[in-house]
């Protein structure tokens, strides 16, 4: 069926974005990993493109297809940190390379090697000192949720549930009958 002008397709696939791209679309996050194999088929990825949102395959692992949902503003953002940005270059990124850069040679990388890198973390917004803590793992592991603390454990309990709460914002917006393709989000009650 169709209701206010979306599909039943795009419903659910408005319910498995919002499942785990809901810190993204709200801003609070620049980027999503997906596996596709959970997609449905002909996913309407224009839909998130009107809305300012890029989608990148980065490669096919283990029978699917892992993509990325991004907001290249905070993409930028978070990859320029100075942290990040030298870690990234002492991997062989390219140094001084903009986002775009870092996006192929992170591409490159998922299709070069076997082994997943790990420093997609500085890609999805994790707290640097979490991505180089889980990459060197000289340090236990403080507390795990959306990804490995081995930083700061409140400012991630505060990530956890700030995500958490754009998730269920969201879910609860699509339920009702609303649509992230074509209505502003709701507000976040914090």
């Amino acid at each position: 069926g169709v209701k206010n002008g979306i599909g039943t397709m795009d419903r659910s696939f408005e319910s498995l974005l919002a499942n785990h791209c809901a810190p993204v679309l709200f801003g609070k996050k620049p980027a999503a990993l997906l596996a596709e194999k959970a997609l449905p088929k002909n996913c309407p990825w224009s839909l998130l493109h009107k809305r300012g949102f890029h989608v990148l395959r980065l490669c096919w692992r283990g029978g699917t297809a892992l993509t990325l949902v991004y907001h290249p503003a905070l993409l930028g953002a978070a990859l320029s940190q100075s942290l990040v940005r030298g870690e990234l270059a002492a991997m062989g990124y390219p140094a001084g390379g903009d986002w775009r850069a870092h996006l192929r040679f992170l591409r490159g990388r998922f299709s070069e090697s076997a082994e997943f890198p790990h420093e997609i973390g500085f890609f999805l917004g994790y707290p640097p000192e979490d991505v180089i803590g889980f990459i060197e793992r000289k340090t236990a592991c403080k507390l795990s949720g959306q990804w490995k603390v081995f930083g700061d454990m409140e400012r991630a309990a505060a990530m956890f549930e700030e995500y958490d709460l754009c998730k269920r914002a969201l879910l609860s917006h699509i339920e009702n009958g609303g649509s992230i393709f074509t209505a502003d989000l709701p507000t976040l009650a914090v």
